[in-house]
């Protein structure tokens, strides 16, 4: 057995669909037939799909591969290379800086995967400390966006840019859990339907139920200790 699913990962991703200022674009509705860069094989790609998807028919989705770097990709819109792309904070936020329109945008869960060296011990740890890092940012979004400027150490898009200027409604977080089968057969299916997988969805293939039992066991055991004492990650 390789590297299986074990949780979501608590961060929900914005993904924007985002034009040039001197595009004649204005909603996704527009880009049929219109050249969109993804980089294919990670979840902003994904996200564009279903934005395109819902707004058009498939045979109207015109796409290229496009880097994994949000901000060459964003370089590559101001040079009109192409009609739109999908971005991700601090792009979306660097984007809109430079006068760029965004026509559609979505969320969406990534998961955290791991091999059989993982213990339910050690995941239990880790879930306690994202669990912790959760409330702290949610308690305070602002104080914490500027990680993102800091990614990115000198970046001329990302020059100038300061806490202030990202929109928090993008910048969502949850506390780690479990994934729901429903939903992860649901996205096998869709990528399925796009010739991204073969074969059929199946659970214990994809995710280590285990290994995410345990670890979730654990963890809450471990908050409900801490809570009697009136303290540890379990303290809000």
């Amino acid at each position: 057995m390789g590297a299986l699913q074990i949780g979501r990962r608590s961060m929900i991703v914005c993904g924007a669909l985002v034009v040039a200022p001197h595009s004649s674009v204005y909603t996704p509705q527009e880009l049929a037939g219109k050249l969109v860069a993804l980089d294919y094989g990670n979840g902003t790609a994904y996200a564009g799909l279903l934005m395109l998807e819902g707004a058009m028919p498939r045979e109207a989705i015109t796409t290229r591969a496009a880097g994994t770097h949000g901000g060459e990709r964003l370089e590559a819109l101001l040079r009109g290379d192409f009609e739109a792309t999908v971005l991700q904070e601090p792009w979306i936020t660097a984007a809109e800086k430079a006068g760029c329109r965004l026509v559609s945008t979505t969320f969406f869960h990534g998961t955290w995967v791991a091999d059989r060296r993982v213990t339910p011990e050690a995941y239990a740890a880790f879930l306690r400390a994202v669990t912790r890092a959760v409330r702290r940012i949610n308690a305070d979004k602002r104080r914490y966006v500027s990680y993102y400027l800091r990614d990115f150490p000198g970046h001329p898009a990302l020059a100038g840019l300061t806490a202030d200027d990202f929109n928090l409604g993008r910048i969502q977080l949850k506390e780690p859990g479990p994934i729901p089968e429903h939903e992860a057969r649901w996205a096998w299916e869709w990528m399925s339907g796009w010739g991204l997988l073969e074969g059929a969805f199946d659970v214990g293939a994809q995710i280590n139920r285990r290994l995410e039992r345990e670890a979730h066991e654990q963890a809450a055991l471990a908050a409900g200790l801490a809570s009697r004492v009136g303290g540890g990650w379990g303290a809000r």
